[in-house]
C-alpha cells in the first residue's frame, strides 16, 4: 500500500442486521451510537493534536485525512440485494483512495468489505479475525448462505484468500463437529482467549500479523464485539462468556492496525447495552486505529 493511501481514511456505517434472525436484532441502530461516542473522543483534539495518555506521547493527526461518508443507502427488502448495495457503498471509499473503517451492523456486513477489497486490491489477502464465533457455517434454512454466520466460510472461496492466511482470535465455546473438519483441512488458525491469556496481547498480535501476512500483500480485520466477554459488551449481538477484556482488545488493534487494508467492528446493539458501555469501546476501537497509524507517519 503506498504512503498516499496509508494516511488516509473513509468512516462508512453499514446499518444492516437483517441476518441476526439467530441472535439479538438491534445492530443497524450502532453506527449512530458510535459515532456519538466517538465525538467525545474527537472533543479533546486540539489543533491537530491529541494526549495519549496511555503511551505517554501526543500524537499528531494532522498527518492524516479522515472523512466520514456517512451511512450506506440499503433497500432491505432484499438480502442479497442489500448485500451488493453495501458492496457498491464500500467501493466509493476504496475508488477515493481512503483505508475502509466500517461500522456494521451484523457480521454479514464483513462479506461485501472483503469483495470490494478482493476488488480493488490484486494479490492475496489475509484475514484477522476477532470473534466468540467461528462463522463458517456453509448455509442454513433460516440464514441462508450470505448470513452472519457465514462471511468468513465465504471468504475462503475467493481465489486470492486461503485458510493460511486466516487466523480467528478469541473463538470459544461449543460447535458443529463439522466445523473442526473444515478448520484443520482449510488450515485456518484459532487462537481462544486461554492462548492470548498466557502469551499476552504482543505475542498475539505479532503471531496473527505473521500468518495472516504469510505472502499476503493486504489485511482484512474484522472485529466482533462479542469477543469481548460479556462483561465488557453487554451490547453485542450473542454473548458468550469467558472472552477478552477490552483493554486486551484496544491493544491488540493498535498493534495489528499499521498493517490493516480494511477494519470493520461488527455486532454492536445499543437495543441491548447498558449506558452506550460498548459503543464507547467501539469508538475507542475506531480512534486507536486512527492513533495508531498517525503515530507510525
Amino acid at each position: 500500500m503506498s504512503p498516499e493511501t496509508r494516511n488516509r481514511f473513509g468512516l462508512l456505517g453499514l446499518p444492516y442486521d437483517t441476518s441476526a434472525s439467530l441472535g439479538w436484532p438491534g445492530a443497524r441502530y450502532a453506527p449512530a451510537r458510535i459515532r456519538e461516542a466517538l465525538r467525545w473522543i474527537q472533543n479533546r483534539i486540539i489543533d491537530g493534536q491529541v494526549f495519549d495518555v496511555e503511551n505517554g506521547r501526543v500524537v499528531n493527526l494532522s498527518r492524516l485525512a479522515f472523512q466520514d461518508f456517512g451511512d450506506a443507502r440499503i433497500s432491505r427488502f432484499h438480502h442479497e440485494r442489500s448485500i451488493g448495495e453495501l458492496k457498491t457503498a464500500i467501493d466509493g471509499l476504496f475508488d477515493a483512495g481512503f483505508i475502509p473503517i466500517l461500522l456494521g451492523g451484523d457480521h454479514c456486513v464483513t462479506w461485501p468489505g472483503v469483495l470490494s477489497l478482493h476488488a480493488h486490491r490484486s494479490g492475496a489477502i489475509g484475514i484477522i479475525h476477532l470473534d466468540a464465533h467461528l462463522d463458517l457455517l456453509e448455509s442454513s434454512a433460516v440464514q441462508g448462505p450470505h448470513s452472519g454466520s457465514s462471511e468468513i466460510r465465504r471468504a475462503l472461496e475467493l481465489p486470492d484468500i486461503a485458510g493460511k492466511n486466516v487466523v480467528q482470535v478469541g473463538v470459544r465455546g461449543f460447535n458443529y463437529p463439522e466445523h473442526e473438519r473444515f478448520i484443520r483441512s482449510a488450515g485456518i488458525s484459532l487462537i481462544p482467549p486461554a492462548e492470548l491469556f498466557e502469551a499476552g496481547v504482543a505475542a498475539t498480535a505479532e503471531k496473527a500479523l505473521r500468518i495472516a501476512g504469510d505472502a499476503t500483500r493486504h489485511i482484512y480485520l474484522t472485529v466482533d464485539v462479542d469477543v469481548l466477554d460479556s462483561a465488557f459488551a453487554p451490547g453485542s449481538g450473542a454473548n458468550e462468556p469467558g472472552g477478552l477484556t477490552s483493554w486486551q482488545l484496544l491493544q491488540f488493534v493498535r498493534r495489528v492496525a499499521p498493517y490493516v487494508d480494511v477494519l470493520d467492528i461488527v455486532e454492536v446493539n445499543p437495543l441491548t447495552d447498558y449506558r452506550d458501555m460498548t459503543s464507547a469501546v467501539a469508538a475507542r476501537l475506531v480512534f486507536d486505529f486512527l492513533t495508531a497509524n498517525a503515530a507510525r507517519l
